[in-house]
């Protein structure tokens, strides 16, 4: 067979490519593509940072408006005294709107940082309820005590039995010493706790006092069998003595109430001024010696006027009952629905019109005699009475208008024929009963004797008479 005839390299592998090699070399940097490439790069990094910052600052639009939707629920529950309901509650409300905010966000980077922040809120939401939830817990609690001590205190004054006294002191101890403990309060505080019940039912008892013999002795005896100086300091001490004496005072000086007692009152008065603590500390002193003077005074003047105002009061009581009974009298005779003689609406008017003069004297006479006694009050209105019902039977409904002299207006208007007949009439029989005596006498035309002026009656009468015939 003919040999294949083969070829043997003289050279030596290499990785060097093919072509033509020269002695040149180029500067990578020395083109201007090469000096133009730092600045893309800075660009691109600007890009980047301007992309960041605008997608932190959405996320931080709506983490605001989060934490105003967190801040919302936080102050809901601030009243919340269990914290971890408080929590929970806050959970359940805030998953929602954070779900619903997130689900808005196309950006998923965006939505990746707003997770983020919410996350790092929600720890310092949960550190807000269960402070609040303490401070709702303590705010609870005092108001718990105190309400119960009050409770206690109340229980304490309205009972005079030393055994109760004794149960109800220990438990208000029993409750100190227990708040003080829940809270953690220490040695001072419960002293102080015990030191504020021992004052409250040493001026419970001084107040309890005030107003029987020698109360001033028995409040000393008490004061210094607690070694009350020890826990109340005289200032509080004589403050609230003061204001207890104070009060019982005015309790038993109302001027003008016929239950007033204004000899126990001028009693106490004398008593506060010269109380004095067991320790020599006097009650009205400093500012409180100008506001005793004022009572004092106030007492004294007030003692003056009460019995006068008091029998005036009984007079006016017992005159409105009289007077009533009079009117009621006075009405019965012109209308009584029960009578057929006496219920027709002419009546009733008659009833009306006689009722609506008689108040009205009545008014007038009390405001120009208001010194008057009640026996003349009895009397005028007994005569007011009588005196409305000879008037009203004697003339017609139609007849019946207002009489004032001043005004030029009568009680009932007449023709001057009807005047000058029921005028002859009285000439001729002076003694017989005459509707002008009736008017006369209403009208103020008479003595305190009862001495009727018929003339002086006519002599007014006539030329308002003629004057109204000329209008």
């Amino acid at each position: 067979m003919p040999k294949i005839p083969t070829f043997t390299s003289q050279g030596r592998p290499t990785a060097e490519t093919t072509g033509v090699r020269s002695n040149i070399s180029i500067s990578p940097t020395s083109t201007v593509a090469a000096r133009l490439l730092p600045a893309a790069n800075e660009l691109s990094n600007y890009a980047i940072k301007k992309r960041d910052n605008t997608e932190k600052l959405e996320a931080n639009k709506t983490l605001l408006e989060l934490k105003a939707e967190q801040e919302k629920i936080i102050f809901s529950q601030r009243d919340n005294i269990n914290d971890e309901e408080a929590i929970n509650n806050y959970k359940k409300q805030f998953a929602p709107i954070l779900e619903q905010s997130l689900s808005t966000i196309k950006n998923r980077r965006v939505r990746n940082l707003v997770k983020q922040g919410a996350d790092l809120e929600n720890s310092e939401s949960i550190y807000h309820l269960k402070t609040n939830s303490f401070k709702a817990y303590e705010k609870e609690s005092v108001r718990v005590y105190n309400d119960d001590m009050n409770i206690g205190v109340n229980k304490y004054k309205t009972t005079d039995n030393p055994i109760l006294k004794v149960k109800y002191k220990q438990e208000f101890y029993r409750k100190a010493e227990e708040f003080n403990k829940e809270h953690m309060l220490g040695t001072n505080d419960l002293k102080k706790r015990k030191e504020a019940i021992d004052s409250v039912l040493l001026l419970s008892d001084a107040d309890s006092f005030i107003g029987l013999p020698n109360a001033e002795q028995q409040i000393n005896n008490l004061d210094q069998a607690l070694k009350g100086d020890s826990f109340l300091s005289n200032e509080d001490f004589n403050k609230n003595i003061y204001d207890s004496y104070v009060d019982k005072i005015n309790s038993l000086a109302v001027e003008g109430d016929p239950d007033s007692n204004y000899d126990e009152a001028l009693r106490l008065t004398n008593e506060l001024e010269n109380f004095k603590r067991y320790n020599g500390g006097k009650v009205v002193s400093g500012k409180r010696e100008q506001s005793f003077a004022i009572l004092k005074e106030k007492i004294l003047s007030e003692s003056i006027r009460h019995e006068d105002k008091v029998e005036k009061i009984q007079q006016g009581n017992s005159f409105f009952t009289y007077n009533s009974g009079q009117k009621k009298i006075l009405e019965t005779t012109f209308y009584n629905a029960f009578d057929n003689n006496y219920n027709k609406p002419i009546n009733k008017e008659k009833a009306f019109e006689a009722t609506l003069e008689y108040d009205k004297r009545i008014d007038q006479y009390l405001s120009v005699n208001p010194n008057a006694s009640l026996r003349e009050k009895e009397l005028y209105a007994r005569d007011l009475r009588m005196n409305i019902i000879d008037k009203y039977n004697e003339i017609s409904i139609i007849d019946v208008s207002e009489f004032n002299l001043n005004s030029n207006k009568f009680y009932a208007t007449r023709e001057t024929a009807d005047l000058q007949k029921l005028y002859n009439e009285y000439l001729a029989n002076p003694k017989g009963d005459n509707l002008l005596k009736t008017l006369a006498r209403l009208n103020g035309y008479a003595d305190d004797k009862g001495n009727i002026d018929v003339g002086a009656f006519i002599n007014a009468y006539t030329p308002i008479l003629a004057k109204r015939k000329e209008d």
